[in-house]
């Protein structure tokens, strides 16, 4: 099995703006807002990142907060996001992690129109995706890909690969910030 690639502040930056891409965005410029190493245990970091966003129209500066840790996300990932827009200068905000998101982070994120992504390996989810050829990977499959994160209809949480040009699943979860 192939080695993959730790996630850098900068590989996070890339993978965040091409997700927001295939969503069907259209991303301006990324200014880095804040960078910090996370505390033991976590040995990871935090990148907050300032970008325009455009869709169907409309205009937003986004808060897009970065995270790799191994553990699971708290509301108080959530509020803090939403207390540093102003900060920011940021209309929304966007919380992409390779941890889990807790129930109480996942219930949190559309009172304050924050929307949530789970960063995860693109083999793990083409292995789940498709019964051909297990260990053999298209070679247009990325290292990471990003799942949006948020409840369905009967209010338990739910993880699914971003659709191209859907950037309106994501606003949805944010219809109250905006």
């Amino acid at each position: 099995m192939t080695h993959i690639p730790v996630l850098t502040p900068d590989s996070f930056e890339i993978l965040v703006v091409r997700e927001l891409r295939k969503a069907g965005f259209d991303v301006g410029a990324v200014r880095i807002h804040r960078r910090a190493e996370l505390p033991e245990p976590e040995q990871g970091f935090l990148a907050e990142l300032v970008i325009p966003l455009s869709w169907s129209g409309s205009t937003w500066r986004s808060l897009v907060v970065c995270r790799r840790q191994s553990g699971p996300l708290g509301r108080d990932v959530i509020e803090s996001a939403k207390a540093r827009l102003p900060e920011a200068g940021a209309d929304v905000a966007f919380v992409f992690a390779t941890a889990d998101f807790t129930p109480e982070a996942i219930a949190a994120a559309p009172e304050g129109g924050v929307a949530l992504f789970r960063v995860v390996d693109g083999r793990s989810v083409f292995e789940v995706q498709s019964a051909e050829s297990p260990g053999h990977y298209p070679a247009w499959l990325p290292t990471y890909v990003a799942q949006f994160v948020d409840r369905d209809a009967a209010g338990q949480p739910r993880v699914r690969l971003l659709e191209p040009g859907r950037a309106d699943t994501i606003l949805e979860c944010m219809a109250r910030r905006y």
